[in-house]
């Protein structure tokens, strides 16, 4: 199974969260707390320390990005679904990308 293009795309959207992150984190006063769960509505409702709070997702993102590289080495049998899991890996780290980038837009608005 090919993993180019998912695999690249995550280790780009992965790299883009750390700068972002990073760019972030010099405008977030010591001590701050960021949002780290939103409701359906974009309201925060559930907050973290800033250096959790943007280094947290970005980890997570390189994590699911290893599982899903490896996953078609150690099961065979998602080599039966090459699309599906294509997109179920997209969906999932572009899922983990908007939740990241909520939290940074809210360090960069405040």
């Amino acid at each position: 199974m090919r993993i180019t293009l998912p695999l690249t795309l995550s280790i780009a959207l992965t790299a883009t969260m750390a700068a972002a992150s990073l760019a972030a984190w010099s405008s977030v006063p010591s001590g701050a707390e960021l949002p780290v769960h939103f409701g359906f509505d974009g309201t925060p409702n559930r907050y973290a320390p800033a250096s959790f709070a943007l280094s947290v997702v970005p980890i997570a993102t390189l994590a699911a990005t290893l599982i899903f590289a490896l996953a078609p080495r150690l099961d065979r049998k998602v080599e039966a679904f090459p699309i599906r899991y294509t997109v179920l890996w997209l969906v999932v780290i572009a899922a983990l990308a908007v939740g990241h980038f909520q939290i940074v837009g809210y360090a960069l608005a405040n």
